[in-house]
């Protein structure tokens, strides 16, 4: 969703002070020069001192675009903002949604859940999972054309050889 352009040692401060994911297909340019902007895209340009403002607005524009996802677990309904999963899983009958500490059942197939955030930072990485691109912190390879995915939440997930080339292509790595 987003692409932030500004010079490398500012880069990790700044992304880190508007919790900002940066994304491999993204539709805004968040930079504080004018010359960095993308003609095929949004352009936001801001001074370093408008940062506060810069956050409420990111959070308006994420918050507008984000698809909400209804499950359940022992304590009822409930409804949650797709870019707060890690990842779905299918378990048997049942398709679950994994937050950082929480596991919902999803009432949706899994290519339901892929069709409906279609477009989001999601990508299938076996027959039976759906991870968030943006939940992903490290990528190591594995034997056998496989790839494992450590999550921010600390659980480990594998890329399948079948998803392999749909992955890499999507992190153009």
């Amino acid at each position: 969703m987003f692409k932030l352009k500004v010079s490398e040692k500012e880069h990790k401060v700044i992304k880190e002070r508007l919790d900002l994911v940066e994304t491999v297909v993204y539709d805004y340019v968040l930079t504080d020069d004018k010359e960095k902007c993308e003609d095929d895209k949004l352009n936001i340009v801001f001074n370093k001192a408008d940062i506060p403002r810069l956050i409420r607005t990111l959070d308006l524009i994420v918050k507008g675009e984000d698809k909400n996802i209804v499950g359940f677990n022992e304590f009822g309904q409930k409804s949650v903002e797709s870019r707060n999963f890690h990842y779905f899983i299918v378990d048997g009958d049942a398709v679950y949604g994994v937050l950082s500490k929480t596991k919902l059942i999803i009432k949706l197939k899994l290519y339901e859940i892929e069709e409906y955030l279609q477009g989001k930072d999601f990508i299938r990485v076996s027959k039976y999972c759906l991870v968030n691109i943006g939940k992903i912190e490290y990528i190591k390879p594995a034997i056998n054309s496989k790839l494992d995915l450590l999550m921010k939440n600390g659980e480990q997930l594998e890329v399948n050889r079948g998803y392999y080339k749909d992955f890499k292509q999507a992190l153009e790595i």
